[in-house]
């Protein structure tokens, strides 16, 4: 496969796939009974996918130029998701004082997936450059 590919095929994996995950959470957490508006769901979801793209096309820009330095953006990108979280969700979460499993899942579950399918593209662009 061709470099050219990487980021349609990216996109279109993360895109679909997030999109998968929100929809079988969505489904798992209203049939255990929970109120999704109050887990702040899609805010990760959308977060998680928005932070991806711009680890995976700023790691994809600077393939040739900072070879070097391509795992440093993949970690400092890792960096900045967890900084967003304690911004964006994590004073939602964290209103009763505690960080219960469930809204532990809720940012990590989209999180999880981003990072392993960024992982995947990063090897792929070490090994082919």
């Amino acid at each position: 496969m061709k470099q050219r590919a990487y980021p349609i095929l990216f996109t279109s994996i993360l895109l679909l796939g997030l999109w998968g995950l929100f929809f079988l959470q969505s489904w798992v957490l209203e049939d255990r009974g929970y109120e999704l508006s109050s887990l702040q769901l899609t805010k990760s979801y959308v977060l998680n996918a928005v932070m991806a793209l711009i680890v995976f096309y700023a790691i994809y820009i600077f393939r040739n130029k900072y070879r070097d330095l391509l795992g440093f953006f993949f970690l400092g990108g890792s960096l900045v998701k967890f900084t967003l979280f304690f911004i964006f969700l994590y004073p939602g979460f964290h209103q009763d004082g505690i960080l219960e499993q469930l809204e532990f899942l809720v940012f990590f579950v989209p999180y999880g997936f981003a990072l392993i399918l960024e992982t995947f593209f990063l090897v792929k662009l070490l090994n082919t450059v």
